[in-house]
């Protein structure tokens, strides 16, 4: 589970930024549902980021991807470019390191990793193991110096690149503490491209499963009746895609011949009488339906998988009825749920939909594009306040900021000059 996630100097963050699933002190509200603890943490089951366009809330949830991509993958050469991607509202940004930090707990432990760098090395590197009384620092690199290292692994630290993750060495050296951080990276589930991943493709082979997705399908009112799967041949990829994936894989990874297709199956009528089923491809499925499919199998996998998964879901309103965003929210924070969310969202009302303060984060992008965010429970009388009051209203009135300042007469004014210029 997911403590906390901190950027620097990262896309539209120019300062560090926390994203903190720790529950407030001193709140009580859904203290049964919304929350549970794990080796010591009292968490929450879900975050759900508000904001305007371009305030930020996909970016920090791709820093988080980012961050899991560069665990999980090596670069080849020495001299391959690192993912750099820092704050450009001002030039001092680009000139310095951009940083990630997570702390989580997985298995019976907590961990905290963190590292920064710039396109072209590691600068800093560090992974700590947390205790009920302080945190004990496993080791510590700063550049190609190790000033914390089991001895076990100076082989390791000797052998790794500039631009290299100690942690992915260390793991391949089959050290038990990197292998269990690489692992809670590897579990991470993101929910946002709308397709299916080959793991969720494979609970399809089993039919207590697949009933079981139909059931929640049907009780959210889609009309799939049954799945099935087939094999159609691998897309192909060009010589120089092959060439970058053999690279920066060292050569373990091998592109598939053959690939799995997800086929949706549907009740056909004719003047109100049931004439047959007929098949479609998931991609001619609308949009919401997709989604749904694919936050259902998240839901399933996880479950299945012995839970305390954390699921990220971008633009989890999108195309989704209300009334389903709504069911999904409280099944998330629901006395039964083990997993945890991190959602993004436009949808206002969802502010008033059983969430604590501590859950709702508000995002805003100042002058400068930095974005910024806080949490409700960081607003100063927000804690104590009448809880009969809708967020959603408060939130209009800019109360708690991260209200998007549109003008619809300045911008018909800017078209003005366009060919025909009459907008009104």
């Amino acid at each position: 589970m997911l403590i906390d996630f901190t950027v620097e100097n990262y896309a539209s963050f120019r300062d560090e930024t926390v994203l903190s699933a720790e529950t407030g002190e001193r709140l009580r509200k859904f203290k049964k549902t919304n929350t549970f603890e794990h080796n010591g943490f009292k968490l929450l089951k879900s975050l759900a980021l508000f904001g305007p366009n371009g305030s930020g809330k996909t970016n920090m949830i791709d820093g988080l991807r980012r961050m899991r991509d560069m665990v999980m993958h090596d670069p080849g050469l020495v001299t391959d470019k690192l993912p750099y991607n820092p704050f450009r509202g001002d030039m001092n940004s680009r000139r310095k390191p951009q940083m990630f930090d997570v702390r989580f707990t997985y298995g019976d432990k907590a961990y905290h990793y963190r590292y920064s760098f710039d396109r072209t090395e590691i600068i800093y590197e560090m992974l700590a193991v947390i205790t009920p009384r302080k945190e004990k620092i496993y080791f510590e690199r700063i550049g190609q110096e190790y000033p914390i290292l089991p001895e076990r692994l100076a082989d390791a630290a000797e052998a790794t690149k500039s631009n290299t993750l100690f942690l992915y060495m260390a793991q391949r050296n089959n050290d038990k503490l990197a292998i269990e951080v690489v692992r809670w990276f590897q579990e991470l589930i993101f929910v946002d491209d709308l397709t299916v991943p080959q793991r969720f493709m494979e609970l399809l082979e089993d039919e207590r499963i697949k009933r079981a997705l139909v059931d929640f399908l049907g009780f959210a009112d889609l009309s799939i009746i049954d799945f099935k799967t087939r094999t159609v041949d691998a897309p192909k990829f060009p010589d120089e895609i092959k060439n970058l994936i053999a690279r920066m894989s060292d050569g373990n990874i091998e592109l598939p011949e053959k690939t799995t297709e997800l086929v949706t199956i549907h009740k056909v009528y004719e003047n109100g009488r049931y004439v047959g089923n007929e098949e479609f491809q998931f991609g001619d499925e609308s949009l919401g339906t997709r989604k749904m499919m694919v936050i259902a199998l998240a839901i399933i996998y996880a479950k299945i998988s012995g839970n305390g998964r954390t699921i990220v879901i971008d633009e989890f309103d999108d195309a989704l009825h209300m009334e389903l965003s709504t069911a999904l929210l409280k099944i998330f924070n629901s006395e039964q749920g083990r997993n945890q969310f991190i959602l993004t969202t436009h949808e206002l009302e969802l502010l008033d939909c059983d969430l604590r303060i501590d859950q709702i984060y508000l995002f805003e992008k100042d002058f400068q594009g930095n974005s910024a965010l806080n949490s409700i429970f960081d607003f100063e009388g927000a804690a104590t306040s009448r809880m009969d009051i809708a967020f959603a209203r408060r939130y209009m009135e800019g109360r708690f900021g991260a209200v998007p300042q549109v003008s619809q007469e300045e911008m018909m004014n800017s078209l003005k000059n366009l060919e025909g210029g009459d907008y009104s």
